[in-house]
């Protein structure tokens, strides 16, 4: 990058990052987080509403009994991904930006490597594997089909297309990040039709892993393209002459990315673990839990995209010595969040029957899932500060304070409440066991974020 494009390039990024109003910077990096979020969270639904279509509980579940190995892919996005995206912040707020593009570099071919590594570990233990997530005689097939489009063949592309997403958020760009997203999910939800239902190639679960994967491989492309046409204009960097082993730089990834990458192993271990307490009590009862969770991933993505959304900006102030700046961005991003999620929790526990109804015509999933539904809503708005704080604590570079949150959370309080609350309420207490978990975590959050805001504030003088 020239001295010319670089010193145009500082000045737009400290405009956004030191000058622009709070609610301004909050919104032009959180709004196409969020969108980008929401247009995920609906080909997730696309992919339910199409599957549901065909009114056959056997493949409606495949696709929920996948969902733990779709959400380990996260381990290593958040692990190169969060990790890389976080520590370019702060060499931004620094002004080292020949590191800036060095973490880039290195994130990429990391998250590379590592998803080539997850897709052959899948290939040969399938077997295994399947039996892990809980799949019987009858689910086993139709899980595996989904899966050979989704990960052995689709790792790759699913892996690269967000850690790629996250680093060109993480320069200011949430605009293209979310562009690149989102037509990757876009193209997904015109596909599946065509490849899920009798009228088209009628592939069933199989059919929505084959949109899945080149749907991802579309979205890749996207980015691939815009970092060639953005070159010299961006500290974005997939030069194989950046990369290097720089134990510097690929520890401060880790710092930060395998605390957030635990999380999500763990976030895997319980939905796992809740899946298979669920598939105890039939495929129906799997069909609704499965329609119920992708509901519920709204407001959760949402959450998840703002939380996200800001940390580039958390960062880059926290790097500079702009606390009282950071302090208020935190401030104006708890207000909007948390009165959004409380709004959507009243209407997904009054709607609770109707917007099972949209995704399978069936009393008995309908039955099921509102009441799954109602379990799980209300726990919304403490997630919603738990990941507002998980962000800060990310953005900052404070992974030990993310990895106690990640074990808090499974561990010592979600995985066990489910133990619990199905012998105490067979079946619907599993429902209630993130919401029990989330409560006693958003007051820890409370705590900690007063505390890291009081502490700078005072550092100020």
């Amino acid at each position: 990058m020239s001295n010319e494009n670089r010193t145009s390039v500082d000045a737009q990024k400290t405009e956004l990052f030191e000058r622009a109003p709070i609610p301004q910077a909050v919104m032009k990096m959180a709004i196409p987080t969020v969108l980008s979020s929401l247009v995920m969270v609906i080909y997730n639904l696309a992919d339910t509403y199409f599957v549901g279509m065909l009114n056959d509980s056997i493949e409606n579940a495949a696709v929920t009994l996948a969902a733990p190995v779709l959400l380990a892919f996260n381990a290593v996005i958040n692990l190169f991904g969060v990790g890389g995206s976080s520590l370019m912040s702060r060499y931004m707020g620094q002004k080292e930006y020949a590191a800036v593009r060095k973490s880039s570099a290195v994130s990429f071919y990391f998250a590379l490597g590592f998803s080539v590594l997850f897709s052959a570990a899948f290939a040969i233990f399938h077997t295994q594997l399947l039996r892990l997530l809980g799949t019987t005689v009858d689910t086993a097939a139709a899980t595996w089909r989904y899966l050979r489009w989704t990960t052995v063949c689709g790792a790759v592309p699913a892996i690269l297309n967000v850690v790629l997403a996250n680093l060109v958020r993480e320069e200011g760009n949430s605009l293209h990040a979310g562009i690149g997203t989102m037509s990757g999910c876009i193209l997904n939800m015109l596909l599946d039709p065509f490849f899920i239902l009798p009228f088209g190639l009628g592939l069933g679960a199989a059919g929505a892993g084959l949109a899945t994967f080149l749907s991802n491989c579309a979205a890749c492309i996207y980015f691939f393209a815009l970092l060639r046409v953005r070159r010299g204009q961006t500290f974005v960097c997939v030069n194989p002459r950046v990369f290097s082993f720089d134990a510097k730089i690929i520890g401060q990834i880790c710092a930060v990315g395998v605390p957030a990458a635990i999380q999500n192993l763990l976030n895997v271990t319980g939905m796992t673990i809740l899946n298979n307490f669920t598939a105890a009590y039939g495929s129906t009862a799997v069909a609704a839990m499965g329609i119920t969770q992708k509901i519920n991933m709204i407001p959760m993505y949402i959450a998840m995209g703002v939380s996200q959304g800001i940390m580039p900006l958390v960062g880059y102030n926290y790097a500079c010595g702009n606390r009282s700046r950071m302090r208020k961005a935190v401030t104006f991003t708890a207000k909007i969040s948390v009165s959004f999620i409380l709004l959507m929790t009243v209407v997904y526990y009054v709607g609770s029957k109707d917007l099972i109804g949209l995704f399978m015509k069936n009393d008995e999933v309908i039955a099921y899932g509102s009441r799954f539904l109602r379990g799980m809503c209300i726990g919304l708005v403490f997630l919603t500060i738990d990941f507002l704080a998980v962000g800060v604590f990310q953005a900052c570079g404070m992974g030990k304070a993310s990895l106690i949150f990640a074990i808090l959370r499974k561990i010592v309080l979600e995985i066990p409440a489910l133990f619990l609350l199905n012998r105490i309420l067979p079946l619907y207490g599993l429902a209630y066991a993130q919401t029990c978990a989330e409560f006693v975590l958003a007051i820890a959050a409370i705590v900690l974020l007063r505390e890291i805001l009081r502490t700078q504030d005072k550092a100020l003088g």
